[in-house]
């Protein structure tokens, strides 16, 4: 049993139990979603004003799909240019030359040595989400794992300092918002220089 934990209930998967969080997707109409269903500047844009609509990553990746795909679709209908026209772009990613039109506006826009073709950003962005979220269930079940031997322990500091992190993780989840040590904020000790 875990700190906190009632008798006799075990969690419901390694991330712990389901919390129902504050947040509405404007797109897809769901309702109370944790933070971790919003990308970090959709939740800064709703801390600074909560009547802005916001698109969980969930709708914003589907809608960078669907213009992945709408671009590609483009690009099959576009005339292919040889490697030795003027007109192709190469991909700093794969390096092989493509037509323009395997770009998006963005990525032309960097310059001749940081733009990447789309097939090559959708690999990317679909690889940057499973780490995130791999290493999001990482760091979780570590901290429980450290709560659990901080149980067994038995040193109530342990227990205290172990469930503090579990219960950070857990929040930042539904939050969206990084725990802040208190009084690591000032880096001195007191409450000023002194007297003089």
């Amino acid at each position: 049993r875990l700190l906190g934990e009632p008798a006799g209930r075990e969690m419901a998967s390694a991330q712990g139990p389901q919390w129902a969080g504050n947040f509405d997707c404007a797109e897809c109409r769901r309702k109370r979603l944790v933070g971790a269903e919003f990308s970090k500047s959709a939740l800064e844009k709703h801390r600074r004003d909560p009547t802005a609509a916001m698109r969980c990553k969930t709708c914003v990746e589907a809608a960078a799909a669907a213009e992945r795909g709408a671009a590609a679709e483009r690009q099959r209908q576009a005339p292919l240019t040889a490697v030795g026209d003027e007109d192709a772009v190469v991909c700093s990613a794969c390096a092989r030359a493509h037509a323009p039109a395997a770009f998006n506006r963005s990525q032309l826009s960097k310059g001749v040595d940081k733009q990447r073709c789309q097939e090559c950003v959708a690999n990317a962005e679909k690889n940057a989400a499973g780490e995130s979220k791999g290493r999001y269930a990482a760091r979780l079940a570590e901290a429980k794992l450290a709560m659990q031997e901080a149980e067994a322990s038995g040193s109530a500091l342990q227990k205290c300092a172990t469930a503090s992190a579990y219960a950070a993780m857990q929040a930042e989840c539904v939050t969206g918002l990084k725990p802040i040590k208190l009084g690591a904020l000032r880096g001195g000790r007191g409450r000023g220089r002194g007297r003089g």
